[in-house]
């Protein structure tokens, strides 16, 4: 089955192929010649007609002209005069007028582009679009059928060359496809109305319809006979005429019968076939009323059909650009501003039809003003309507600096989505900034009742920008100050250093400014209420009363450890790679100053003693550093890394410090989130000791008991009361005894405490065995 379809497919392709190729080469081996005879009493033959746009009007031929031969032969025996009374296909052409014989040789001549390259380019423009909707928009009928429209319309331009030279075939393709023409778009706009959720409407009676143009076609096969193919012929063209308007009057009808039923709906159906209505109007009211209904009437058309056959185009052009790009729903957003750009056009197109007036006064008739100002409004509506498309598209070229601005706004719009502290607007916003617009520096101020949070970037003066802050300034003299948010809590601003080339910002720049201002107050307002809710969240886990209720919050405090530690991460990495990184370079310069300059002894140990200094410095920003992201736990470590911590802390504090350790061999086989969690315990021990306990002797013991581990602290120094213990507030560091509390609940352990004041601190934590390995 599939092989018999594939076969009939590959059939059809290649009669239509076939057809396509002869159409071409009847159109641009011959010209159009355009010559139609009568026969009068004597029996000569008299030319009657010279056809628009043909090589005869280029030639030496006129009305009343008798025609002697045609290639050396009688012109009766010529079978275009035969069938159709018109002289084409021919070589030389011998005529007499006023008694006497001119030869007129034809071979040369050109007709007008109209009846050879316009066509043959409206038929690879249609064909194209037919496959193009056919690959694109395959599960819908509907577009199957506009691609079907397509078909019909690119094999009608591809006959129409070969149609007009007289070729036969070409003449029967033409006038059966004119008749089908509209049947198919029939079948398209009742598909198109039913896929829209309208009521389906019989077609049935098609099928009669369809049996009319079987006769015709079969009635044309008499072209073949040159002895009878006029007698059929001479009734040809208003039979085609006639089937064709209506064909288009039964789609007028159904369109207007769809839209009288569902008008007071107010649903997307009425509001569509409206538009399609006004739609199909444009299309084909200058084609029928200013051709085919003049050639019905009067036997010639007030504008040449060549010309007013491309309005036909305009609807399923139309179309298939709503369904290809999808915007077929937005149908009267999209013909709304259709009209509102026919509306733009009509005014230039007005004056160059009346600058053509007078230009060319001779030879500017009605006619050719009617048809040149539906030329020049159809070419300047397309260009507006499709002008943004194009700039669009062509913006990195024509407007670079607007392109890069955009590009830079997307990129800050999309990192903006995930920042979660303030220190990352340097990296996210003030780095495009500066490289944006070309400035010595930018900074951001976050004015807190009782503090001042900038991040900068480049060359800018911190201490200036924190009295802006401060002052609430927005005159400066040299730096531009623009203001993000302002409420009762807080107060942030953008500002900026004058641009590296000395020059004013441009609109443009400003634009972007306010743009990124804009998305800046929305990522203000949301750090500020991340902020205040994670000191709410932690006062909340600090604060829960029980073990039960603990355990049902379980999900809450691991939340709220995995951000302490993840934001711990972050600052120690900033530390690293910004404080630290930079100690290191100016410890580089002090001693390559030292090496390079002769300094007298008391400059030199000046200059030792500040490297010294930033030694110091340096050491103790990694012991932060350390603090903050425990990097040992992976490396040597649980225990080993609390030994090396105590080693540190005993040297420096003012009591004596123990540890102890037995049977500690399988912690080293927990996970590392545990390991944290033990950490964090011991560190936060210490801190309370150091500044608390007052004591002489601090011991910690971490040892096996059975299938626990027991964690145990005991200090010599003031102690305190429990109850005033429990409700602590929360330090900068986030931890204090209930926080500690927290981590073992979290871990399943659990927490005794004995102490009063004046009797020192004993503390018990027994931690459950573990059995998951560490990675």
């Amino acid at each position: 089955m599939e092989n018999k379809k594939n076969f009939r497919l590959v059939l059809v392709l290649g009669l239509l192929t076939s057809l396509l190729v002869w159409f071409g080469y009847i159109t641009f081996q011959y010209p159009f010649i355009g010559i139609i005879l009568k026969q009068n009493e004597e029996k000569d033959w008299v030319i009657t007609k010279l056809e628009k746009d043909s090589a005869s009007l280029r030639l030496n031929f006129q009305i009343g002209d008798i025609i002697q031969t045609v290639d050396g032969n009688p012109p009766e025996l010529l079978p275009s005069v035969q069938k159709w009374r018109m002289i084409e296909q021919a070589q030389t052409i011998v005529i007499e007028r006023e008694g006497k014989e001119i030869e007129v040789g034809v071979t040369k001549a050109a007709a007008e582009a109209s009846t050879s390259s316009f066509p043959f380019f409206g038929e690879i423009l249609c064909l194209s679009l037919a496959v193009l909707l056919h690959i694109k928009v395959k599960h819908s009928v509907s577009s199957r059928f506009l691609s079907l429209v397509f078909v019909n319309i690119g094999l009608i331009f591809a006959a129409l060359g070969a149609s007009a030279r007289g070729d036969t075939l070409g003449k029967i393709t033409i006038t059966t496809l004119m008749m089908v023409f509209p049947i198919v778009f029939f079948h398209f706009f009742v598909h198109f109305v039913r896929e829209r959720g309208a009521a389906a409407f019989p077609l049935h009676f098609l099928k009669y319809v369809y049996g009319v143009v079987a006769v015709t076609l079969l009635c044309r096969g008499t072209f073949f006979f040159p002895a009878i193919a006029y007698d059929f012929y001479k009734y040809n063209s208003s039979t085609v005429i006639v089937f064709f308007l209506m064909g288009i009057a039964l789609n007028f009808f159904y369109l207007s019968w769809v839209y009288w039923k569902y008008r007071k709906d107010g649903s997307y159906v009425s509001v569509i076939i409206k538009t399609v209505l006004w739609a199909f109007a444009i299309s084909f009211l200058p084609f029928v009323s200013l051709s085919f209904l003049p050639q019905l009437l009067t036997g010639n058309d007030w504008v040449n059909s060549l010309y007013t056959s491309w309005f036909v185009l305009f609807f399923p052009m139309s179309f298939a650009y709503l369904i290809l790009t999808k915007q077929l729903y937005d149908i009267d957003l999209v013909l709304r501003r259709i009209l509102f750009t026919v509306v733009l056009s009509v005014f230039p197109s007005a004056l160059i039809t009346l600058l053509n007036n007078f230009i060319f006064t001779e030879d500017a008739s009605a006619r050719h003003l009617l048809t040149g100002f539906f030329t020049v409004l159809t070419i300047i509506t397309l260009i507006i309507y499709f002008l943004e498309n194009f700039l669009t598209r062509l913006e990195a070229i024509v407007f670079p600096r607007k392109y890069h601005l955009q590009q830079a706004l997307k990129k800050i719009a999309a990192n903006l989505r995930s920042i979660s502290s303030f220190r990352e607007l340097r990296e996210i916003v003030l780095v495009d900034i500066v490289t944006m617009l070309q400035v010595h520096g930018a900074a951001i101020a976050f004015k807190h009742q009782d503090r001042i949070e900038t991040v900068l970037e480049g060359d800018i003066d911190l201490a200036e920008v924190e009295r802006i802050a401060a002052l609430d300034i927005r005159d400066h003299p040299t730096l531009l100050c623009m203001e993000i948010n302002r409420n009762e809590e807080y107060t942030s601003s953008l500002i900026l250093t004058s641009k590296i080339s000395n020059t004013l910002l441009s609109k443009d720049d400003v634009h972007w400014l306010n743009l990124i201002i804009s998305y800046l107050a929305v990522s203000m307002e949301n750090l500020h209420l991340i902020g205040k809710l994670n000191i709410r969240l932690q006062l909340l886990a600090a604060q829960i009363p029980n073990e039960q209720d603990a355990h049902d919050f379980m999900w809450f405090r691991k939340l709220m450890f995995d951000l302490q530690e993840a934001e711990r991460k972050r600052i120690a990495t900033d530390l690293h790679d910004t404080t630290l990184q930079d100690l290191f370079f100016l410890k580089k310069k002090f001693a390559a100053i030292m090496e390079k300059q002769a300094l007298q002894d008391d400059n030199l140990e000046q200059m030792k003693s500040v490297i010294d200094y930033v030694e110091i410095i340096n050491t103790n920003l990694r012991q932060s550093c350390f603090e903050l992201h425990p990097h040992l736990l992976h490396e040597i470590g649980l225990i080993e890394t609390i030994r090396k911590v105590i080693e540190s802390e005993s040297l420096l504090c003012p009591f004596e410090l123990k540890f102890f350790t037995r049977g500690t061999e399988a912690i080293e086989y927990w996970d590392l989130e545990i390991k944290h969690h033990v950490f964090r315990i011991v560190q936060e021990l210490l801190n309370n000791a150091k500044k608390h306990s007052e004591a002489s002797h601090v011991s910690i013991v971490i040892a096996r008991a059975g299938d626990q581990f027991l964690l145990m602290y005991e200090d010599d120094g003031v102690g305190f009361e429990v109850q005033e213990g429990l409700v602590r507030e929360i330090g900068a560091s986030g931890t204090g005894m209930e926080q500690m509390k927290s981590r073992v609940l979290h871990l399943d352990g659990q927490w005794k405490i004995r102490t009063s004041k004046g009797t020192g601190l004993r503390l018990w934590i027994t931690l459950p065995k573990r059995k998951v390995q560490s990675a």
